[in-house]
């Protein structure tokens, strides 16, 4: 489920380069629309046990992966990383691979209600990363433009000293 993906996009990258490059624009809404229609799928089958447990199991998930962002976060930060990995090593523990869970459970498990909650985790932590990033991508913006004007500020300083 993972690994087969990932080796057979290498393969293919090192095979046809030029092909791939071109590919690589649909790729994220092929994969966003397969990650829906597998949620999608699990959802329906357990869809009654989703609603039944309700809050709590989207409580949970919720705090999962929330402290997964948090943590994420803040470690980085503390190991001294730039503010652009620490959003990236957020992003990334924040959002583990419920997908993978949904698809392994429904594989593995003869009982649909097992993967229900890997699939509420897909949606919840897709729903909060995107979110999160949107967020991140606006300050960011206005992070780096602040920046910009301050470099250039000082630089008109600089030359009327000169």
């Amino acid at each position: 489920v993972v690994l087969l993906p990932v080796l057979s996009g290498c393969l293919a990258n090192q095979a046809f380069p030029a092909t791939v490059a071109r590919l690589s624009r649909f790729t994220p809404a092929a994969a966003t629309l397969l990650v829906a229609a597998i949620v999608g799928c699990t959802l329906a089958a357990s869809a009654g046990a989703a609603r039944a447990s309700g809050l709590a199991l989207l409580g949970a998930v919720a705090a999962l992966h929330g402290a997964g962002f948090t943590l994420g976060y803040f470690i980085a930060r503390a190991l001294g990383l730039p503010g652009k990995i620490c959003r990236t090593m957020s992003i990334e523990v924040g959002m583990q691979n419920s997908t993978l869970g949904a698809v392994l459970a429904a594989l593995h498990f003869a009982d649909p209600l097992t993967a229900a909650p890997c699939a509420v985790s897909a949606c919840t932590h897709s729903i909060m990363g995107s979110v999160l990033a949107a967020v991140w991508r606006r300050t960011t913006v206005a992070e780096e433009e602040e920046g910009e004007a301050a470099a250039l500020a000082a630089a008109a300083a600089a030359g009327q000293k000169q």
